[in-house]
């Protein structure tokens, strides 16, 4: 497999740069550790209900020299189970798993305390409330769970409260917030569980609500949907884009595009909403950090033996991504693809093999590593082993396997494990081609076949931006083709650019990467030396040419970004940043990083789909 259209290479961009950006706390732990007390124990709040038999994984940061850990207790006493404790001294992370009692009659407030194994006196604990009642949202009359929704000016969205155990019959409440100015709820059924939510008739900017349904015999139960009404173009396959720094309060990711989905159980509306989830086209399928999703059980995927499917995306830098392969519903808009194999970084990352490491820095399995809550890969593959409709993890076309799939006994992979054949099916795979449509009156073409990104024009950093994630290409009103050139790919998945005299062949466009990268001889700069720094702004134009079709001429400019960067990170749009590109030192392609999609539609049509009037898949268009 040519790793270098891949994560392997591409994700090295994006993760050095948004390295040298994070605070230094985050790359080199020793220094932090000085500063640090001897021992100290921190659990991040975490906002949850439990109903009867439900589990949550609870973390905490423990600063600790002698590496002893914590113990962790639960009260009252013996409410509920704590199990799993895990430690991981390099990552300086504990976790456990709270399942509450199977038959419960009453609400308790219960806490789970971590407890110094060095020093008893230094504690930390977190509250949770179990309650025998449980509310979900739903799509009306279905049991589909709701993701982030948006709509156009006037339009709807049809909920639904499903309750349960709620012996006192009083059913929900439901709340629209802000409560004024911003569309109206329409309430009926018994015990008021629709809910119709109607957008106000105009907006000027993306504009968010959130509508919850409260129970009302345990006030503390509650399910909220978030919708944004855009000023037009809204509708079920449309989720938002949020280019605003990320979601590590006081850590700002620079050109970052994040979308919110959600993931569930497979088969149940046991489900959790996460946001901060960066989308790659750079990349394929959906990978998510486990500290994000701490209620969920996913169904584990493991070899006749019961050993675990293991997924490794590594990038040259030995920054890598670790962790069991797993099966989920995911929804976002108004798609869902059921079952589908996911990737999932675990709190404790544990050993990571070799030749998926190269001895490397470990796993970044934490929001504040990682920049993100999980990454969205919707590039133009269906699997993150395929490339031109070949896949090269299933052993049907090379004896040497790449280093992207191991099967780990329940102790852990050891070092030297070597990579294992991976049927296409089990693979980590990219979300769209796998989506059907939720709603009641289905479309006459799934949205399968591609992706739209939309941005606004941008022409200096500012505080943040909205766009949309809009899926499906010429499947619906709100997703044609158009005029857009089409750029088709070659065996790579690239296109060729050329720029002052050099042929890149192996530029590709990328919204996972922060900045516009490409060999060039302008200076770079002394504080982040990963970007161009010129004197002045440099004005430049580029030609990017298909591998048997399309040809366009991008004009653009590029600044100093330390200049840019000195007011980040109240800012996290940059339109102008740009930077050298190079593998091992050798110069590469043109990146097309995310300033390329301001002010641009993109499409990504994935290889194996049809999009009536093009060319087949795989293909970039702009």
């Amino acid at each position: 497999m040519n790793r270098d259209r891949g994560y392997a290479v591409r994700k090295l961009f994006v993760l050095v740069t948004l390295a040298s950006l994070l605070p230094l706390a985050a790359c080199f732990k020793p220094a932090q550790a000085i500063l640090q007390p001897t021992i100290s124990i921190s659990i991040p709040a975490v906002s949850a209900t439990l109903a009867s038999g439900q589990s949550l994984i609870i973390t905490a940061q423990v600063y600790d020299q002698s590496g002893q850990g914590v113990t962790w207790s639960v009260s009252p006493l013996n409410f509920g189970a704590l199990s799993n404790p895990t430690f991981d001294a390099k990552s300086e992370t504990a976790s456990v798993t709270y399942t509450a009692p199977a038959n419960l009659t009453i609400s308790t407030n219960v806490t789970i305390t971590a407890t110094s194994i060095t020093n008893p006196n230094v504690v930390s604990s977190i509250t949770v409330h179990c309650s025998a009642i449980s509310v979900q949202l739903v799509l009306q009359n279905t049991t589909l769970a709701l993701p982030p929704q948006t709509v156009s000016p006037n339009g709807f969205v049809y909920l639904q409260a499903v309750i349960a155990n709620d012996q006192s019959g009083l059913g929900v409440t439901w709340s629209l917030s802000p409560s004024t100015g911003l569309g109206s709820l329409f309430v009926s059924g018994p015990l008021n569980i629709y809910a119709d939510y109607q957008a106000p008739p105009s907006v000027s900017v993306p504009t968010t609500v959130l509508v919850t349904a409260t129970s009302v015999a345990d006030s503390a139960v509650a399910a909220s949907l978030q919708i944004t009404v855009l000023p037009s173009g809204g509708g079920s396959n449309v989720a938002v884009l949020n280019v605003n720094g990320g979601p590590v309060p006081g850590q700002v990711f620079p050109n970052g595009a994040f979308t919110s989905l959600t993931i569930c159980n497979p088969g149940s509306i046991t489900c959790q909403t996460v946001g901060g989830i960066l989308v790659d086209t750079g990349s394929y399928g959906l990978r998510i950090l486990q500290s994000q999703i701490p209620q969920l059980k996913l169904g584990s995927i493991t070899d006749p033996l019961g050993n675990a499917l293991e997924n490794c995306v590594s990038s040259l830098n030995g920054l890598v991504l670790w962790g069991p392969v797993e099966r989920a519903d995911v929804y976002i808009a108004g798609e869902a693809a059921a079952s589908l194999p996911i990737q999932v970084i675990p709190i404790a990352p544990g050993i990571v093999p070799n030749g998926c490491s190269n001895a490397g820095v470990s796993n970044p399995n934490t929001p504040q590593l990682l920049g993100a809550n999980g990454i969205l890969g919707i590039g133009p593959e269906p699997t993150d082993c395929t490339l031109a409709g070949i896949n090269y993890c299933d052993g049907s076309h090379q004896s040497t396997l790449q280093n992207v799939y191991y099967s780990c006994p329940s102790v852990g992979c050891g070092a030297t494990a070597s990579p294992v054949v991976v049927p296409a099916l089990l693979q980590v795979s990219n979300p769209v081609p796998y989506f059907t449509y939720l709603y009641s009156s289905p479309i006459s073409t799934p949205d399968g076949n591609g992706v739209v990104m939309q941005i606004p024009s941008v022409s200096d950093p500012q505080t943040s931006a909205v766009g949309t994630l809009t899926f499906g290409i010429g499947t619906e009103s709100n997703n044609s083709l158009g005029t857009a050139t089409v750029l088709t790919l070659d065996p790579n998945d690239h296109f060729t650019t050329t720029i002052n005299g050099q042929t890149l062949t192996g530029s590709f466009i990328d919204s996972g990467s922060n900045a516009l990268l490409f060999p060039d001889s302008l200076p770079a700069c002394a504080t982040n030396k990963q970007f161009y720094c010129p004197i002045s702004p440099v004005m430049l134009s580029a030609t990017n040419v298909g591998a048997t079709q399309g040809q366009s001429t991008v004009d653009f400019t590029v600044e100093d970004a330390d200049s840019l960067l000195s007011d980040f990170p109240q800012d996290s749009v940059f339109p102008t940043l740009a930077g050298p590109c190079s593998q091992g030192g050798a110069a590469c392609g043109f990146v097309w990083g995310l300033p390329f999609f301001y002010g641009r539609t993109i499409y990504v049509a994935i290889d194996g789909q049809t999009v009536q009037g093009a060319p087949p898949g795989p293909w970039w268009a702009y």
